[in-house]
């Protein structure tokens, strides 16, 4: 195995990459310790323990620091890792590790961030913001017991914004309505409760 290019990246940081695909970024003084050059090769043997022993226990103790802070779904998290610069068979280890103690779970992430925020989202846009963090609820959950009715949803932003027996005017029901829209509430839901609201 052959390092191919390895360039500055910050001040204290080298990004290494290996003709293998893989790439990674570590401290540059650790680097030079490793007497390495773009074009020389590395054994195998030794990048798998070059890993294990160097990576390995910044990554583990990297992830386990994230997941105190919030809980993420899977796709966050590894996307963190790489970001920072940890090669994929560390991640793959990492991730192998958190998994024997049930710390990551899309499945209860995707409940939790859904009730959080259903008394103001859409279900649309609860769909859209849970695939963009690697999440597709259908093949996690119930949709119908877990997302949010909308027309009740709808209904509960228009009373906190104009009270129990809600008056707007022309001006206020078109804006209420643009903004519903922009939040993924569909045109046929909005009319429906403001049928019902009587506005």
């Amino acid at each position: 195995m052959q390092v191919t290019y390895t360039e500055k990246t910050g001040k204290t940081k080298i990004r290494v990459e290996l003709d293998n695909g893989d790439s990674f970024v570590m401290n540059e003084r650790d680097w030079n310790r490793l007497d390495l050059n773009t074009g020389e090769s590395v054994d195998e043997s030794w990048l798998c323990e070059f890993y294990r022993d160097y990576f390995l226990p910044k990554a583990k103790q990297k992830a386990l620091n994230l997941l105190r802070m919030r809980d993420r779904s899977r796709l966050e998290l590894e996307q963190k890792l790489r970001y920072d610069g940890y090669p994929g068979p560390v991640i793959r280890e990492t991730f192998a590790y958190i998994d024997q103690y049930h710390y990551l779970d899309d499945r209860r992430f995707a409940k939790n961030y859904i009730e959080y925020r259903k008394h103001k989202k859409s279900r649309r846009e609860l769909e859209y913001e849970l695939s963009l963090k690697g999440i597709h609820l259908g093949e996690l959950v119930d949709e119908e017991d877990t997302l949010p009715d909308d027309q009740e949803t709808i209904r509960n932003l228009i009373l906190k914004k104009w009270g129990e027996e809600p008056a707007p005017d022309m001006k206020e029901k078109e804006r209420m309505i643009r903004y519903l829209g922009r939040h993924g509430f569909h045109m046929s839901d909005i009319r429906k409760v403001y049928r019902d609201l009587g506005i």
